[in-house]
């Protein structure tokens, strides 16, 4: 069933939200390391878009990204099949683990979002939508995810945890 999208509702905030902090931790875990935190937290406006307050600010987004760097040992060999396999289990589970929206900025022309209000008839799949503009700063061929989740799982890492475990199951990967 869709959910309403929350986003704007949700205010700005002074520091990092400990769930979205959790949720990152889990999505490196879960994802057996092909996800990696490109960023959560920051008080600034939308990118190329002045004036406008980027989710960052409200501390519900995050970028994951999927690129390998051999140097930091971030990521994994395939990272991109592998993290796109993550999220298709998170939206397939959107409702539970609070994903409101997911931006990917790979495909061309100008990349595609995922929003949890399109989810119809409790068919994640069918939130998808390709970008017909220039939209999203980092389209086309940006290696990371950008994630959304619900203002009140932003603030509960033990929700976050709890929901983790009960879509995923016992992780393998270490903390």
């Amino acid at each position: 069933m869709p959910q309403p999208y929350k986003a704007a509702s949700a205010p700005v905030v002074t520091a990092a939200l400990p769930g979205t902090t959790q949720w990152v931790k889990c999505a490196e875990r879960y994802s057996g390391g092909a996800l990696w935190n490109n960023g959560t937290f920051v008080n600034r406006d939308i990118r190329g878009k002045p004036g406008q307050v980027s989710n960052h600010a409200r501390g519900i987004a995050m970028d994951l990204s999927y690129r390998r760097i051999e140097a930091s040992g971030k990521g994994v060999p395939d990272g991109r099949r592998l993290s796109r396999e993550f999220i298709k289990t998170c939206l397939r589970n959107y409702e539970a683990l609070g994903v409101m929206l997911v931006i990917d900025y790979w495909p061309q022309p100008f990349g595609r979002s995922w929003r949890c209000d399109r989810a119809v008839d409790g068919r994640p799949a069918t939130a998808w939508r390709k970008a017909t503009s220039h939209t999203f700063t980092g389209a086309p061929g940006g290696d990371w995810w950008h994630v959304e989740i619900t203002p009140d799982l932003a603030r509960d890492p033990e929700r976050v945890k709890q929901v983790f475990a009960s879509v995923f199951g016992v992780s393998t990967t270490a903390a």
